[in-house]
């Protein structure tokens, strides 16, 4: 069982509470990560691209399939969505991990709303941040006066997790509201430029309609608690549906996501865990330390989704990007 303590910390209260851990605790391991994301590819691990690829779900899960697809730096979905439950089939075409994490906006707001008023400030705030004039303690005052306070209230409702090059997965997740939706990747480029900032945002109208479809199947769960992650410590080979309850609520605008990620031999966790927090100057930056499967992105507590994928023998790793350190599990496939 892990513990949590609130580590990840993008926005007023979670970022607050950053201000009290040290900026050079991790700075040796943050060195070498910027350093690897210059030299590593993203397709060194030659994981078999097997373990996400493949139907059969989509059909037989009579779902309201939506075709996704990210490349540097574009996010490729329809423009509208149907209520109900939707299913992501996600092919990252590019040449950098991807997500796609999906979130309503509050009422009146639409996407060059939030290309003015949101998106600049946090380009500014990591150009503060590599360049020394601005300190993680800095990081909840620097929002608070840069960013609306509508900009943070958005309401987070899942999405497809970080998926490495020239893979697919599958995420579902349900759509209970209509209204003006935001598709978005905020992964860095190697170097260190927000993919948000680069195009990856698509603006979405849910409507009012509601899709004929229905919930998954799961063929086992995985649930973040407020005590850590509780998952199988060793599952099967072949293809899996996996149920992703988000009991917990994390501290902050930003609830959990969940990540699945296939480890090699020599996977530094610790790297992982850095890499995995956007404040550290080499954290989300591409290229990836692991091979990344999908996932399911944010949720609020309370609420579940599903990922769909086909995995082979080997170690794997599920992680939050919040808490990472805490936040995760590992399992063998046999």
């Amino acid at each position: 069982m892990k513990y949590i303590c609130p580590s990840w910390l993008s926005t007023f209260a979670i970022i607050l509470t950053l201000t009290a851990c040290s900026d050079d605790a991790y700075s040796t391991l943050n060195d070498a990560l910027v350093q690897s994301t210059v030299v590593q590819s993203e397709s060194a691990t030659g994981t078999s691209k097997a373990l996400t690829e493949g139907g059969g779900w989509s059909s037989s899960d009579n779902q309201q399939v939506i075709k996704v697809v990210t490349t540097e730096y574009a996010i490729e979905a329809p423009d509208e969505m149907k209520m109900g439950w939707v299913q992501f089939e996600f092919t990252n075409k590019g040449d950098q991990v991807h997500f796609v994490a999906m979130y309503k906006l509050v009422d009146g707001k639409n996407i060059e709303d939030q290309k003015r008023e949101v998106v600049p400030a946090f380009g500014t705030l990591m150009e503060g941040l590599r360049s020394g004039e601005l300190r993680k303690k800095d990081i909840g005052s620097f929002l608070e006066k840069n960013i609306p306070e509508w900009g943070l209230k958005m309401t987070w409702v899942g999405g497809a997790g970080l998926l490495s090059p020239g893979r697919t997965t599958h995420a579902t997740f349900k759509l209970d509201e209509p209204g003006t939706y935001l598709l978005e990747c905020y992964v860095k480029a190697p170097d260190g430029q927000w993919h948000t900032l680069m195009g990856m945002l698509k603006q979405v109208i849910v409507s009012n309609q509601i899709a004929q479809t229905r919930e998954p199947s799961p063929d086992w769960e995985v649930t973040l608690t407020d005590s850590g992650l509780n998952a199988p410590a060793k599952v099967k080979s072949g293809k899996h549906t996996i149920k992703v309850n988000f009991a917990a609520k994390a501290p902050g605008f930003m609830p959990y996501d969940i990540n699945l990620a296939k480890l090699s031999p020599d996977t530094n966790l610790e790297k992982v865990f850095l890499w995995m927090d956007w404040t550290n100057i080499g954290g989300l930056r591409a290229p990836a330390p692991v091979e990344f499967l999908g996932g399911v992105e944010h949720m609020n507590a309370g609420k579940h989704g599903y990922i769909m994928v086909n995995l082979e023998a080997g170690r794997y790793l599920w992680v939050s990007e919040v808490n990472a350190n805490n936040m995760y599990q590992e399992f063998m496939v046999e």
